[in-house]
């Protein structure tokens, strides 16, 4: 576990099996209220990530993201929706399940906590990649090394839905 001060907040990015059954209760519930994720075997999906990454204000749970280990019949839509010259084995890692509670929206929280797992990642290898429609986490990809990639598409729950993605080279060779 790795565990910073921003601001008045306090980060903390953990693997799955380092987080107590509360702590992937609580992220569960966050995921849920974000009301972008398909529900049928979620806690499962949280469970297989390769970090999680928790936000906390005054020992409140205020905001989550994490790197996550798509399956091969999400990594295969994906490739689909946004017409991608990719096999599903190319793609190793995804940023995901970011949320932020509405009062706590506007103070870099979920930029940081997206930089933390990217920290988290530099001894990695792979392509790593996300798909958004909300313009400050595309401004985000872009500035952090992530280039745009296929077509736009349009999801169950967003319009406009981009592909970015990111090479991931191991810095501890």
């Amino acid at each position: 576990m790795k565990s910073t001060i921003f601001h008045n907040f306090k980060i903390e990015i953990k693997k799955p099996e380092e987080c107590s059954e509360e702590e992937l209760a609580e992220f569960h519930k966050k995921v849920i209220k974000s009301g972008k994720v398909l529900l049928i075997g979620l806690l499962p999906r949280i469970k297989n990530c390769a970090f999680l990454a928790f936000c906390y204000f005054e020992n409140n749970l205020i905001g989550i993201s994490s790197i996550k280990k798509p399956t091969q019949s999400y990594l295969e839509d994906i490739i689909s929706k946004a017409k991608l010259d990719r096999n599903y084995n190319d793609l190793n890692f995804e940023i995901g399940y970011s949320f932020t509670e509405i009062k706590f929206r506007k103070n870099g929280i979920s930029r940081e906590l997206k930089q933390n797992l990217l920290k988290e990642m530099q001894f990695k290898q792979g392509i790593i990649f996300s798909t958004t429609a909300i313009p400050s986490s595309q401004k985000f990809l872009k500035d952090n090394g992530f280039e745009k990639r296929g077509e736009s598409y349009n999801g169950e729950n967003d319009i406009g839905i981009t592909y970015f993605e990111k090479e991931l080279k191991n810095t501890n060779k």
